[in-house]
């Protein structure tokens, strides 16, 4: 019994001191959490994108940038120059825009001699200012506006002038297949050049002449070119679209017809008649030396990117890119002539149904072994991204490119500044004030 009562008195004295017997319960304890930088994890994503085998032999230069901060997101190769195919289109677009200005129109003019009886006059003059968007009832107003100025009968001939631009009509280091394109001052892309001559202006003249005829309006000449005389008159004037228009209808479908002759106008109306492509070239580099001062490598002889004779990396796509997103008054034509993902332009059918719909807008751009991308894209905290993607030198389907270039864009969409990593991996937000 002495012993039982010993134990008995153990047990109350060490309960009342806090201490038990009993065993003791787990400590709760919660969960630790292990902070992930963003940013890391999105060059890390990206970084695994560019292990595909495509990569194996072929090459890829990508940049993206911060458009408010200039922060460099992520590159890789920045420097190296690849083919560009028709993000070249964005350089003749920003030139155009700055140079000519978001409502310059084309002109395509008919006129008369200056002493001429308007009833009768001797010749009449078809003037192209290099319109690529002119169309067939185009000239058939212009025949109506000559039948109401009262225009009888024309005594001569129908000359057209096409000296706004040169005589070259296939561009630098263009493929074979690539030059039915034939452009001229005064071109109609759904009229086929006059037979022989592979004329596409005097095609126009033609049109003309037939219309003015089956108004009643004699024409004893032919069509004939020719020249403009310092002296003459106006009498017939059809103006495009501005241009803001006419660089979505350029850009949404990558529209080669139309970034061709924009690029001689630019020349032309930079520095001087006629335009042609070097003079285009040539006012390219003039802008990019402004807004740049010393631009990266790079080299355009045309404007739509068909010329594998140009090249340029992914730092002068992103750096061009971030100053037009800054220039206030360049930047909401610009950007409204870009592609939207999953929307429209040549991004119709790309990045559908995934976070980057709608979220970006870029510039596409192929060749037989060159796939590019270069615009923007908006991030999961709204925050503005330019980036440049150039894929060149493999064999086969642009797929597997663009499948990369898709991808990417992906990441930039959903990336957050704001977001943790929990100890399972999985990413949580944060919340902010």
């Amino acid at each position: 019994m002495k012993k039982y009562a010993i134990l008995l008195i153990c047990v109350v004295l060490f309960s009342g001191c806090g201490i038990s017997l009993l065993k003791p319960k787990p400590v709760q304890t919660q969960p630790l959490t292990i902070s992930a930088d963003p940013l890391e994890k999105l060059q890390t994503d990206i970084d695994t994108v560019l292990q595909e085998t495509l990569f194996t032999t072929a090459s890829i230069g990508v940049k993206v940038v911060a458009v408010e901060t200039g922060e460099v997101i992520y590159e890789k190769n920045p420097h190296k120059l690849h083919h560009p195919a028709s993000t070249t289109k964005l350089f003749t677009a920003a030139t155009a825009l700055a140079r000519l200005g978001s409502d310059y129109q084309f002109e395509t003019t008919v006129y008369v001699n200056a002493d001429a009886d308007i009833q009768v006059p001797k010749n009449i003059y078809l003037k192209g200012r290099a319109d690529p968007v002119l169309q067939p009832h185009h000239i058939v107003k212009l025949a109506d506006i000559l039948l109401e100025t009262g225009v009888k009968s024309i005594q001569g001939d129908i000359v057209v002038d096409t000296t706004y631009l040169d005589t070259v009509r296939e561009g630098p280091g263009w493929m074979w297949d690539d030059r039915p394109l034939r452009i001229s001052a005064l071109s109609i892309r759904q009229i086929e050049p006059e037979p022989g001559t592979r004329s596409r202006a005097l095609a126009c003249g033609y049109l003309l002449k037939n219309e003015l005829m089956e108004k009643g309006i004699e024409v004893a000449g032919d069509v004939v070119p020719g020249t403009v005389p310092l002296d003459a008159t106006t009498v017939a004037e059809h103006l495009s679209p501005p241009l803001a228009d006419i660089i979505k209808l350029m850009n949404k479908p990558s529209d080669n017809w139309i970034a061709e002759l924009l690029f001689k106008t630019i020349g032309a109306e930079v520095m001087g008649e006629p335009g042609t492509w070097q003079k285009g070239r040539d006012a390219v580099n003039e802008f990019l030396e402004e807004i740049m001062g010393e631009p990266p490598a790079h080299r355009f002889v045309d404007g739509s990117g068909l010329s594998r004779y140009n090249l340029l990396n992914v730092e002068l796509l992103t750096r061009l890119l971030v100053y037009m997103y800054r220039n206030f008054e360049l930047m909401p034509e610009y950007l409204a002539s870009l592609p939207v993902a999953g929307v429209d332009g040549t991004l119709r059918n790309r990045m559908q149904g995934v976070s980057v719909e709608k979220m970006l807008r870029a510039k596409t751009g192929t060749l037989s072994g060159v796939s590019a991308l270069a615009g923007y894209a908006v991030t999961a905290d709204d925050e503005v991204f330019a980036f440049g993607i150039l894929i060149s030198h493999y064999v086969g389907s642009a797929t597997p490119a663009r499948d990369i270039q898709d991808q990417i864009g992906n990441y930039l969409t959903g990336f957050s500044r704001r977001s943790v990593s929990n100890v399972s991996g999985e990413s949580v937000p944060v919340e902010t004030e």
